[in-house]
């Protein structure tokens, strides 16, 4: 008899289906939190907010749906300004401190540049703001005040002079319906397993989700390997 776990062709907390280009984000938990209407009027009203300030920051912890929410909202922002330039910046834990510094130098050369091709009343995106250094900080936003352009970015922290557009934070009942969109054609056992453990976790407004799929992405790697062994 075959386990039900070798029914799974890939693991549902892989980079694929986590990524934040391919997760619609979710504004609350619930059935209908991912419904393309509900998701719309969230973002219109998002829009509408931005539209009002030259200036906006997306503010969470670690891994709470900050990317997410810009890759939901960046079709309707590209509809919206008359240009829009994305940067997505990260940082890599690995690299020494001179490479690390390095590398936040010319990603502030690199995107001042690009503010000088956009047109009047255009839009800069930049997720990871704090990933440039402070000089480069203040040269963008200076660049972007006086070409009347729109910065929209995300941080870890509010910034001064920065409207807040949202603020990302979990919960346990979130988690959980992100979790169940990820494993909706997943058996049973898998669902009842990953269920289980979640109820078990101490999930917080803080809690890194990006590091708990990953978390679960193990899990499920273990569960495939040790089925396949016992009833091998």
């Amino acid at each position: 008899m075959k386990s039900s776990f070798e029914f799974q062709p890939t693991n549902p907390f892989s980079t694929s289906f986590i990524a934040p280009s391919q997760v619609v984000y979710r504004f609350s938990h619930g059935a209908n939190a991912t419904n393309p209407h509900n998701v719309d009027a969230q973002l219109e009203s998002l829009l509408a907010k931005l539209k009002s300030t030259r200036r906006a920051v997306i503010v969470g912890p670690h891994g709470t749906g900050k990317s997410t929410l810009l890759h939901t909202f960046l079709p309707k922002l590209q509809r919206s300004y008359p240009q829009v330039a994305f940067h997505q910046l990260s940082n890599d834990p690995s690299m020494s401190l001179g490479k690390r510094l390095a590398d936040r130098f010319r990603a502030g050369k690199r995107i001042r540049q690009r503010l000088l091709e956009l047109p009047q009343d255009g839009l800069l995106v930049v997720d990871g703001w704090e990933q440039m250094t402070h000089v480069s900080r203040l040269r963008v936003a200076r660049t972007a005040s006086n070409r009347k352009l729109t910065l929209l970015a995300t941080c870890h922290y509010r910034m001064p002079g920065w409207t807040v557009l949202h603020e990302t934070r979990a919960n346990p009942k979130l988690i959980r319906s992100l979790a169940d969109d990820l494993l909706s054609d997943s058996p049973y056992e898998l669902r009842k397993m990953i269920d289980g453990h979640l109820k078990d976790r101490r999930l917080t407004p803080t809690t890194n989700v990006r590091e708990l799929w990953f978390e679960m992405y193990d899990m499920v790697e273990d569960a495939h390997t040790h089925e396949l062994k016992f009833h091998g």
